[in-house]
């Protein structure tokens, strides 16, 4: 009898082992659960409950751009600015345009001048104007061969020219035919095709169009507009103050802090559209036309 007492102790002692175990073994997987649970439910917090990008993939994105593209079609505006690139010390003009950015058209027209882009009375030159009198004056004549208010200017030499194609990382330039130009003061060779032409080799560029005539003028144009093209796009957006702020500090300009504060909305809507008409014109007469 003692023997069968001790056999049914023993057995009702592990069963007790048995139920402590899986006692613990149940609060232990319903904890890992638990943990596992609220770490999905942070991670997916982070991501917006996008299932998929907190995965690994690519993030889906259909409202927001339509939002933003939407509130770009909004803004309006119309403004004419002068640009333009001179030798420091020869005030030679390498090249210039006017251009007329309009919302909420989304769209820029682009007009090269020659260095002898006649002025007022026609007996003064662009070049010879911005050598002699300076921008102000240039700006002036420039309105009253327009018709149209010019609202700012910006100005650069050969040097200041390149750092801000520099800082822009160059600019993506399709060149139509493939280029071997030698001359006395610079030599370009090209292949035919889209490339990304870093500052000095789109310096040199512009300047060899400068020298083909009206079919350069148009090139010279379109070269701007592709420029225009790499800074006003979704992508940058952000960058916006910076672009101004290197650009106040680069180049010659009148355009200030108050000005660049009241065209925010224009030149944010810009890049969040980018630009979706193009228009080259002729004659600086047409710079405002539709």
């Amino acid at each position: 009898m003692a023997k069968k007492t001790k056999n049914i102790m023993f057995t009702t002692q592990r069963r007790n082992e048995d139920r402590g175990f899986r006692k613990f073994s149940v609060v232990f997987a319903g904890s890992v659960l638990m943990i596992l649970l609220v770490s999905c439910l942070a991670i997916l917090n982070k991501y917006d409950f996008d299932i998929r990008t907190a995965m690994g993939g690519d993030s889906v994105t259909e409202t927001q751009p339509v939002t933003e593209i939407s509130t770009a079609w909004q803004e309006e505006a119309d403004k004419t600015y002068f640009f333009w690139c001179s030798d420091s010390v020869s005030r030679e003009m390498r090249f210039a345009w006017l251009v007329n950015f309009r919302l909420p058209e989304a769209r820029v027209n682009v007009c090269a001048l020659s260095p002898d882009t006649l002025l007022s009375d026609g007996t003064e030159t662009l070049e010879s104007v911005l050598a002699k009198e300076g921008e102000n004056e240039a700006v002036k004549k420039l309105e009253e061969l327009t018709g149209s208010h010019i609202d700012g200017y910006i100005g650069s030499d050969d040097e200041s020219f390149k750092a801000m194609i520099n800082y822009l990382g160059g600019a993506d330039v399709t060149v139509p035919e493939q280029i071997e130009y030698r001359g006395n003061e610079f030599t370009v060779i090209l292949v035919k095709g889209k490339q990304n032409l870093k500052a000095d080799t789109l310096f040199k560029y512009l300047r060899y169009l400068g020298t083909i005539g009206s079919r350069g003028k148009n090139l010279q144009s379109t070269v701007l507009l592709e420029i225009l093209d790499g800074v006003f796009r979704p992508s940058n957006t952000e960058k916006r103050e910076r672009y101004f702020s290197k650009l106040s500090n680069t180049v010659k300009t009148n355009l200030s802090i108050v000005d660049y504060s009241s065209a925010e909305n224009g030149i944010k809507a810009f890049m969040q559209s980018g630009i979706q008409k193009r228009n080259i014109v002729d004659s600086p007469a047409e710079i405002n036309e539709d």
